[in-house]
């Protein structure tokens, strides 16, 4: 099979395997096999960077014999905003999230929560959720205190 893109077209898919690979591998302290497959088809795509025109976006190292983004690609890339956008949406959700439940569990048992129906485990986080969610729209992390 061959596949036909433009240049522009090519430009776009280097956003998408930058965000591909950014959602693999931002928080892995070294390689993992299991992703090495992932990687392999990024690199496959990145290696076509010179023919397409984009040399400045995508440079190869000799010595590892793999190819990287360049500083013009993160200081030009628009999917930065993006993975901005959505890390600062994960972190609010996880964290409404993370804290309706410790108060479910607080107030009814976690084997109660456990026990329960999805249904009936929505019903008692959704407001509690709901709460936090007000709450971080109002003021942020401003009422958030930890206490030992």
């Amino acid at each position: 099979m061959k596949i036909n893109i433009t240049k522009k077209e090519y430009r776009l898919l280097l956003d998408i395997l930058y965000l591909g690979e950014w959602m693999l591998a931002a928080h892995d302290q070294e390689e993992v096999p299991e992703k090495e497959k992932y990687q392999d088809v990024i690199q496959k795509f990145y290696s076509y960077a010179k023919e397409m025109g984009y040399e400045n976006l995508i440079e190869a190292d000799k010595e590892s014999n793999k190819y990287y983004e360049t500083k013009e690609f993160e200081d030009t890339s628009e999917i930065n905003e993006a993975i901005e956008h959505y890390n600062n949406a994960t972190f609010w959700e996880e964290l409404v999230s993370a804290l309706a439940m410790r108060d479910a569990k607080e107030n009814e048992g976690m084997d109660a929560i456990m026990k329960m129906s999805p249904e009936k485990r929505m019903k008692i986080l959704h407001p509690l959720e709901e709460q936090y969610h007000a709450e971080f729209m109002n003021n942020e992390l401003t009422n958030l205190k930890i206490i030992k």
